[in-house]
């Protein structure tokens, strides 16, 4: 366990090194450095980056135990988040790109206030957004912390909290150190982990069953679980809730604040499509393998107290102590690359919220000490959730992850495809997100997400209708102009 724990610490100092860097050289004197890599991110790194910023506590942790309980039945969540993200990558990421740039906006929250040409209603949905950020974003950092607290407790022998702590003071640490080129370097070297870890391990648990052909026969032989069934066992009225749950859980892949700032960060918007090419092929990997994880883990531990830590259970039973190491480092770091992209979205919407609002004199130098010390708030609050958890990881990603998708990837698609959306739609879309993702879960949990698309639709398609005539208008999409990409800068 010694020898574990040390090369688990090594590891942990290599990102604080990163962001030390970062620190300590000129990327991060500007406030749009500091933010957003001042625009200026390759393919590799971008699309590396936001697997990684996404992979999260979820991947290893929740996405496991939903192979370990229902198995294959996982798979409707991760289709339909493949077919989103070449949706989002093919036809949204250029017209945010261009848009983006257009208005000088960082975040999606910042991106929806700065499109809307009423300075009123401007203001409103920024308060809005900016209260909705703290809500989704605060939970999700504290199930990222959560994460790290049990990897490091199941597989380091780190008491669950002091692990919370030391998690959360690093991540926090490097992010404020570094900003966002801390955040996206960080992320490609800890997403080159999470591809050994993902590949490796299944390997190995397969293998330890008995192989494929094995492994496939125990899996349909378990009693009380159709792990091999795609419906997993269900019929009926139970079967249609069960898939719409996973296929509207999905939907929220369109409004990730996260993965939506390396779509306004990258070199330009012609990088897309290699960027996307890398993206899904390493979204199609994580999204499928942890199932076999969780699958082979029921196979080989049978019933167990929580099914969101076999993979970290796994990892040291498999595993000399170095490689054992090193690959639990891999699963932390993709917790640590979603909980660093949080705090920065975070601490980005508060920051410009203070500029924009506050104090439109304030120099770029306070605007970052700012926004560091913002980082450093949210990470203190995200251990205080970790502490108090209020639920599974799966159950507080999923209620931040829907929560995003309605409250800013629905206003920013019709604000970027249709050209009747109003600034009072926008405004209604954000409040209406807010309001049913907290409600649907609240007051009809058993159909949660399904509720909350149909109602955003309804208010933002209805807004735009009343208000057509005389609402207030948004920023059109500029028209894009040629640019030269020269492969050596990827």
């Amino acid at each position: 366990m010694a020898t574990l724990q040390l090369t688990f610490g090594v590891y942990l100092l290599i990102l604080l090194a990163i962001g030390l860097y970062f620190y300590f050289t000129t990327e991060t004197q500007r406030l749009s450095e500091y933010l957003l890599a001042d625009r200026d991110v390759g393919t590799w790194p971008i699309a590396i980056s936001e697997v990684s910023s996404v992979a999260s506590g979820w991947t290893f942790f929740a996405w496991v135990g939903v192979g370990f309980t229902v198995g294959l039945n996982g798979l409707w969540f991760s289709v339909t988040m493949i077919f989103i993200i070449v949706f989002m990558y093919r036809y949204v990421g250029s017209r945010f790109r261009r848009q983006s740039e257009s208005l000088g906006s960082i975040t999606i929250a910042d991106h929806l206030s700065l499109a809307v040409e009423d300075e009123r209603l401007s203001f409103y949905i920024r308060v809005v957004a900016t209260l909705s950020i703290l809500v989704f974003m605060g939970a999700y950092i504290g199930a990222q912390i959560i994460a790290v607290g049990e990897a490091m407790d199941t597989g380091v022998g780190i008491d669950y909290l002091a692990a919370v702590a030391v998690g959360g003071v690093v991540v926090g640490l490097y992010t404020t150190l570094g900003g966002f080129n801390a955040s996206i370097w960080t992320d490609v070297f800890q997403g080159i982990l999470i591809f050994v870890a993902a590949v490796t391990l299944p390997v190995l648990m397969i293998m330890e069953v008995g192989g494929w052909s094995v492994f496939l026969s125990e899996a349909a032989a378990v009693d009380d679980a159709a792990l091999l069934d795609l419906n997993a066992g269900l019929a009926g009225q139970a079967m249609l809730i069960a898939t719409l749950a996973w296929v509207t859980f999905a939907f929220g892949t369109i409004g990730q604040p996260h993965s939506l700032m390396r779509l306004q960060a990258i070199r330009s918007e012609r990088h897309l499509s290699g960027a996307a090419v890398i993206a899904v092929a390493f979204q199609s990997l994580r999204l499928t393998v942890p199932l076999l994880i969780g699958m082979a883990g029921r196979i080989i531990y049978g019933s167990v107290e929580d099914p969101e830590s076999v993979a970290m259970v796994a990892i040291v039973d498999f595993f000399p102590a170095v490689i054992a190491g090193i690959l639990l480092a891999a699963i932390i770091s993709a917790i640590l690359s979603t909980s660093d992209s949080m705090l920065l979205v975070a601490s980005s919407d508060l920051t410009r919220f203070y500029e924009e609002r506050i104090d439109p004199e304030a120099s770029d130098t306070e605007l970052i000490l700012l926004g560091r010390g913002v980082i450093g708030v949210l990470a203190i609050g995200g251990i205080a959730l970790a502490f108090l958890r209020p639920g599974t990881i799966f159950e507080i990603i999923e209620f931040a992850y829907v929560g995003l998708g309605a409250t800013f990837g629905l206003p920013l698609l019709f604000l970027l495809f249709w050209e009747r959306t109003t600034g009072e739609a926008v405004l209604a879309g954000i409040i209406t997100g807010l309001v049913t993702s907290i409600g649907n879960l609240y007051l009809v949990p058993d159909l949660f997400p399904i509720l909350v698309w149909p109602l955003c639709l309804i208010v933002i398609v209805g807004v735009t209708l009343v208000t057509a005539a005389d609402g207030a208008g948004v920023a059109d999409v500029p028209e894009p102009t040629p640019q030269r990409v020269d492969p050596a800068d990827d």
